[in-house]
C-alpha cells in the first residue's frame, strides 16, 4: 500500500461513510421522482382515454335517434313521393282509359283485319284445288259469321255488346288459324298424304251423307279435314260449330297400312256427335247411363250395373261397330295389329277408370269380341271365328275381364260381359234406329262391307301385292291393301305405295300412265256452264259480238283489180 493511502485512510473511510448515504438518498429521490411522473403520465393517459371512451359511448348513444330521425324523414319522403306518383299515374290512367267509343273502334278495327285475312285465304282457296274444300266453310262459316259480328257493332251498340261479340271475334280468330294451318300444310311436302286422308274419309262418311240429305237429318258435321300435328288418331266432332271436323293425323300416320281403317272410327264418331240428339236418344232407347262410377266392393256388382257398364263405353262401341261395317274383316284385322298384346296378356282384358268413374274405352279384349260379332251379322263367319281364335291364341289363359276396387282388382267372368256384350250388338244391328229414320245400320244403302263388296276386295288384293294401280272406291282400296299385308307382310311397302297412288286425294292432279300433264286452268263443267248461263241473256250476246268484232282478227282483203287501181289513180 502506499504511503500517501496509509497516511489518509481514515479521512478517506469517514468521507465514504457520510458522503455515501447522501448519494444513495439523491439517487432514490430522483428514481422516485421518475416513477411519479410515469404514474402521472400513465394516470393522464388512462383519464384521456377513458374521456375518449366516454365521448364515444356519447356519440353511440346519440346514433340510433339520429338514426330513427334519418329513417323517419326517409319514410316520410318516401310516403310523399309514393303518394305524388300515385297522382301522378291516377291522372295519367284517367287520360288514358278508354272510351266506350274506344272500345267499338278497337273491335271494328279487330275484325277489319279479320276479314281481310280471311278473304284472302277464301281467294287463295277459289283458285287452288288443293283447298277447294276449304272454300266452303272460309265462306259460309267464318265469313258470314264476321259479317254479323259486324252488323251487331255497327251503329252505337251497348257495351254489354260489344264485350259479347269481342269473346265471338277470339273464336272466329282461332277458328280462322286453323284453317290458315289445315291450307299451309296441303301447300307443303305432306299435301299428298292429307289429301288422300281426305279422300278416305270421303269415301266412309258418302252413304251417311247422303242418308242425311236424303231422309233430312240435322247432320251439324259434314266434312272430315285431316291435318297433321303431335296427337294420337282422332277426330273433333263439330269443331267451332262448323261444317268441319279436323281429323287429327300423327305425324308417321302413313307409315304403317293398318292405321288406316282407322279412319273409319273416327268417321262414325262424327257422325254419332254430330247427328242431333243422337247420344241422348240411343242412351234413353237403350236404359243406358252415361258416366258409370268406379265402385267400392264386389257386393255392388250385379247385372243391372255390369249392363250399365256398357253405358260408359257406348260411343267407342258405336263407333267400331259402324267400322267393322264399313270395312268387315279389314278392320278387325287392324284392330287386332293395334291391340294385341301376347307380353302382357291380361292388360288387354283390364277395365281402366278415368279418376273416380270408368274409361271411356272399353278392354281391347273385348272391343274385339264384339267386332267378331259385327263379322257374323255381315255372314263373314269363317272370318270372325278365325279372327277370335287367333285373338286367343296370342293371349292365352285369360278367362277373365279385370275391374278395379277400392285399389285392387276382381275378376268378372267372360259369359257375364259376354252375353251383354252380345245382346248389345244385336239391338244395334237388327233393330231400326229412329235417329236413322227407321234405318237398320247394316241397311244403309251403300255402307256394308256384304258379299258383293268382299269380292270386290278380293280381286284388289292381288293387284296391290304385285304393286299394281287399281281403279276403285277408296274404301275397298283400303280394305284391300290390310288384307294383301296380312297375308303377305313383307310386302308392305309395295301394297302401301300401290294402294296410295291408287287413291285420288282430293284436290290432287295426277300425271297418267303415258307421262305428266299440266292441270287445267278452269273446269270444263264451270266454263261449259256460264257459256250456257251467258246465251240466255240478250245483254250478254250484244256485249260479246261488240268485243268479237273490236278485239278479234281483221278480214283478210282481196287484192284490188286493174280497173280499182285506174280508178285510184284518176282520183289521185
Amino acid at each position: 500500500m502506499p504511503d500517501w493511502l496509509r497516511e489518509h485512510i481514515g479521512e478517506i473511510a469517514l468521507l465514504i461513510y457520510i458522503v455515501y448515504p447522501l448519494l444513495k438518498r439523491w439517487r432514490d429521490r430522483r428514481k422516485q421522482r421518475r416513477e411519479e411522473t410515469q404514474t402521472q403520465e400513465q394516470t393522464q393517459r388512462q383519464e384521456q382515454q377513458q374521456q375518449r371512451h366516454r365521448g364515444r359511448e356519447r356519440v353511440q348513444d346519440r346514433e340510433p335517434d339520429r338514426e330513427r330521425i334519418r329513417a323517419r324523414d326517409s319514410d316520410r319522403d318516401r310516403d310523399r313521393d309514393r303518394d305524388r306518383a300515385r297522382d301522378r299515374n291516377r291522372d295519367r290512367s284517367e287520360d288514358l282509359r278508354p272510351t266506350e267509343a274506344g272500345y267499338i273502334d278497337a273491335a271494328r278495327a279487330r275484325l277489319d283485319r279479320l276479314e281481310q285475312a280471311a278473304s284472302r285465304l277464301l281467294e287463295r282457296a277459289d283458285s287452288d284445288l288443293r283447298l277447294v274444300r276449304l272454300a266452303p266453310t272460309i265462306r259460309d262459316d267464318l265469313l258470314r259469321r264476321i259479317g254479323m259480328v259486324k252488323r251487331s257493332v255497327s251503329g252505337t251498340p251497348t257495351l254489354s255488346t260489344i264485350v259479347q261479340e269481342t269473346t265471338v271475334i277470339e273464336g272466329l280468330e282461332e277458328l280462322l288459324r286453323y284453317l290458315s294451318t289445315m291450307a299451309r300444310q296441303r301447300i307443303t311436302g305432306r299435301g299428298s298424304l292429307l289429301a288422300d286422308a281426305d279422300a278416305v274419309a270421303d269415301a266412309f262418311y258418302a252413304p251417311l251423307l247422303e242418308l242425311a240429305r236424303v231422309q233430312g237429318l240435322d247432320l251439324r258435321t259434314s266434312q272430315p279435314v285431316a291435318i297433321m300435328g303431335d296427337w294420337t288418331l282422332s277426330i273433333v266432332p263439330r269443331f267451332a260449330s262448323t261444317r268441319v271436323a279436323p281429323l287429327r293425323l300423327p305425324r308417321d300416320f302413313e307409315q304403317d297400312v293398318f292405321r288406316w281403317p282407322a279412319i273409319a272410327h273416327e268417321v262414325a264418331h262424327d257422325f254419332y256427335y254430330s247427328l242431333e240428339s243422337m247420344d241422348e236418344s240411343l242412351r234413353a232407347r237403350l236404359a243406358l247411363p252415361a258416366g258409370v262410377p268406379v265402385l267400392e266392393s264386389g257386393r255392388e256388382v250385379d247385372e243391372g250395373w255390369l249392363r250399365e257398364l256398357f253405358g260408359a263405353w257406348l260411343p267407342e262401341i258405336f263407333a267400331d261397330t259402324l267400322g267393322t261395317i264399313m270395312l268387315g274383316p279389314a278392320y278387325v284385322e287392324a284392330m287386332h295389329r293395334a291391340f294385341r298384346n301376347p307380353s302382357s296378356p291380361q292388360r288387354t282384358a283390364a277395365i281402366m277408370q278415368d279418376g273416380s268413374t270408368i274409361d271411356e274405352h272399353p278392354p281391347e279384349r273385348l272391343r274385339l269380341y264384339m267386332a267378331c260379332r259385327v263379322l257374323h251379322h255381315l255372314g263373314r263367319h269363317e272370318e270372325a271365328n278365325m279372327a277370335w281364335e287367333r285373338w286367343e291364341a296370342d293371349h292365352p289363359d285369360v278367362r277373365f275381364y279385370y275391374l278395379p276396387l277400392g285399389g285392387a282388382w276382381i275378376g268378372l267372368s267372360d259369359e257375364h260381359l259376354h252375353t251383354v256384350a252380345d245382346s248389345l250388338v244385336d239391338l244395334l244391328l237388327l233393330r231400326p234406329w229412329p235417329e236413322l229414320e227407321g234405318f237398320q245400320l247394316q241397311n244403309i244403302p251403300g255402307l256394308a262391307y256384304l258379299h258383293g263388296e268382299h269380292a270386290t276386295v278380293e280381286r284388289l288384293v292381288e293387284n296391290l301385292a304385285h304393286g299394281t294401280q287399281v281403279e276403285a272406291d277408296p274404301r275397298w282400296i283400303v280394305a284391300a291393301a290390310v288384307l294383301a299385308t296380312a297375308a303377305r307382310p313383307t310386302l308392305h311397302e309395295r301394297i302401301l305405295d300401290a294402294a296410295r297412288r291408287s287413291i285420288r286425294g282430293i284436290g290432287e292432279v295426277r300425271a297418267p300412265a303415258g307421262g305428266p300433264t299440266k292441270a287445267p286452268k278452269a273446269p270444263a263443267r264451270a266454263i261449259r256452264a256460264e257459256l250456257v248461263s251467258s246465251l240466255t241473256q240478250p245483254e250478254a250476246i250484244r256485249e260479246a259480238i261488240v268485243l268479237g268484232a273490236i278485239l278479234g282478227p281483221a278480214a283478210p282483203r282481196k287484192p284490188p283489180s286493174s280497173r280499182q287501181q285506174q280508178a285510184r289513180r284518176a282520183r289521185g
